[in-house]
Formats: C-alpha cells, structure tokens, sequence
C-alpha cells in the first residue's frame, strides 16, 4: 500500500466580516447585540479547505487593524468621483 504525501500548501482564500444587527427575541446572548463576525477560509492546491469561524471579539480586532486603510481609500474613491464628473475647485 503506497502512502501519499500530505499538502501542506495552505494558503488563505478568503476573510469575510459582516455586520449583523441583534435582535432583542434571540435565546443566544450574542444574538441580541450588533456586532461583526465573519469566516476564513484556507485551501491547499487540491481543492481541499477548511474554515473557522470569527466571533464578534475577534472580528472588532480586524476591524481596528484595517480601518485607517478604509478611510484611505475611501477618501481617495472619493476625489476620484469628484475628479470624474468634474466637480473639483468649484
């Protein structure tokens, strides 16, 4: 019996993070909160994955290291926009 290989390539295909509003009527204390949560998700080159889940303490610590890029880029979309219908120095 031949025994192959494992991969061992992992490489990260994707982090999501929502907002989900809370709902008062919810059984699960965690549910009745607006919050963020998300997943990620590795895959190897076999199309083989696995993902985890991020809880609500988790994602706010993605959230803080990513927000300075958002407002960046969202000022920058911002002046493009202007730039494009012309709106710039009026």
């Amino acid at each position: 019996m031949k025994i192959e290989k494992l991969n061992n390539k992992w490489r990260l295909e994707s982090i999501k993070i929502d907002f989900r509003t809370g709902y008062d009527f919810k059984e699960n204390p965690e549910e009745r909160v607006d919050r963020y949560e998300g997943k990620i998700v590795f895959e190897n080159e076999e199309g083989e994955s696995f993902s985890f889940r991020v809880k609500p303490n988790m994602a706010q610590k993605y959230i803080d290291l990513i927000a300075n890029d958002i407002v960046t880029a969202a000022t920058g979309l911002g002046e493009r926009l202007k730039e494009s219908l012309g709106l710039c120095g009026k």
